[in-house]
């Protein structure tokens, strides 16, 4: 089983620095509608940042998230689910870590397909 704390890291790292206007959490269900079950403790492997409160979603809509799985770590990029015009420019390379329409999934780190 590959070590994934590097990948989850320095894909966080990469992440953080949007951060500003966001809020941070590590509680994926922050980023559910109001009336979803709230997970008591958040998760240590799991990197979320959240827009501005809507009615919908009072905590803020999930705008990225990183999480580590047991096999891979996870990329989630919600502005390509929106818009997926934005996919026009990604290489095959990383198209082909592509898991449904906003997932990235990396077992190792790679800087040519991180930036």
């Amino acid at each position: 089983m590959p070590d994934l704390l590097p990948v989850y890291d320095e894909l966080r790292t990469r992440l953080s620095r949007y951060a500003a206007g966001l809020r941070e959490s590590s509680n994926l269900t922050d980023a559910n509608a109001a009336a979803s079950r709230k997970e008591q403790a958040p998760d240590e492997a799991t990197y979320v940042l959240l827009g501005a409160p809507t009615e919908r979603y009072p905590d803020g809509q999930l705008f990225a998230m990183v999480k580590i799985g047991k096999r891979y770590v996870s990329y989630h990029l919600m502005c390509v689910y929106l818009d997926p015009a934005l996919l026009a420019g990604v290489s095959p390379e990383l198209t082909r870590r592509m898991q449904g329409k906003s997932c990235f999934n990396f077992t190792k780190v790679d800087g040519g397909l991180f930036d």
